[in-house]
């Protein structure tokens, strides 16, 4: 059996750690051994029962070891794992068994989808994606090191690399939002987002913050 260590304690890593426990709890897949993260007290106050057993800069990867991704920004997810799989680290993809998955989709490493997340048939996931509770539609393509967070509503659409989608956005039909974009928590994007692009509002326009 693998040693499962998680990659990042924060809000979002303590959600890897509880999902990779509620799989293991199903079926049991993994050791879990705790979190590498690069602050120490990042767990203190917090009611987890694993704890950070090494620091992400240091951490140099056994062949016993894989790895779940616990960081939700698309800048963070990319520069950690380039280092570790530089160094030679295997990472896994965390699906909750109440995720609805169509069939013919395609899911990359790394990726962590919800409880509740619903993908259509079709749909291309690249590596490193985080999708929550969101609605992604029949032949999206998600690039990789991409977030979505709650209740997001993706149809058709490209997204770039690195994108963020905030909670309740919704993205129309067939429209592309490039590499590096941000849309906005409850923005409704009814034209293509530019890459690098900030968007906020219904409909969504470009705001610099």
């Amino acid at each position: 059996m693998k040693d499962l260590i998680i990659v990042g304690a924060g809000g979002f890593g303590r959600e890897a750690f509880s999902l990779a426990r509620y799989l293991n709890y199903l079926k049991p897949r993994w050791n879990i051994k705790g979190f590498i993260n690069d602050i120490p007290d990042a767990l203190d106050g917090h009611d987890i029962d694993g704890k950070i057993i090494g620091t992400i800069k240091d951490w140099q990867p056994s062949e016993n070891e894989v790895f779940a991704m616990g960081i939700s920004s698309p800048a963070g997810k990319e520069k950690v794992a380039t280092l570790l799989k530089a160094r030679g680290a295997q990472f896994v993809t965390l699906i909750h068994p109440a995720a609805l998955i169509s069939e013919y989709v395609k899911i990359g490493e790394g990726c962590m989808i919800n409880g509740y997340a619903t993908i259509g048939t079709g749909t291309k996931i690249g590596n490193f994606v985080n999708i929550a509770a969101s609605m992604v539609g029949q032949d999206a393509v998600i690039g990789d090191y991409s977030t979505t967070t709650g209740y997001a509503n993706i149809t058709n659409a490209i997204i770039g690399r690195k994108v963020f989608v905030g909670s309740h956005a919704v993205i129309l039909n067939k429209l592309k939002v490039g590499d590096e974009a941000y849309v906005g928590a409850g923005s409704v994007v009814i034209t293509n987002v530019k890459p690098g692009t900030k968007v906020f509002g219904n409909p969504a326009k470009k705001i610099d913050f």
